[in-house]
């Protein structure tokens, strides 16, 4: 039978290794959403580009001639 130390040891251990698989899932499960919000700051730089080039204003949504709903 173990003592307790070793017992102790072994549940920092397994609490340490339970921490980082919980960092992974978060990681893993947030991703498609870090991917989106990424690709739509992409989109809005290259619509803030095409509005510039045809003259609107770009610094924020509200010069858009007409509104975006997500």
């Amino acid at each position: 039978m173990k003592n307790v130390d070793e017992l102790g040891e072994m549940i920092k251990e397994k609490e340490k290794e339970l921490y980082e698989l919980k960092k992974e899932y978060r990681e893993r499960r947030s991703e498609g959403l870090r991917n989106a919000l990424e690709q739509r700051k992409e989109a809005e730089k290259l619509v803030r580009e095409e509005m510039k080039a045809l003259g609107y204003g770009y610094n924020s949504t509200t010069d858009y001639p007409f509104k975006f709903y997500f």
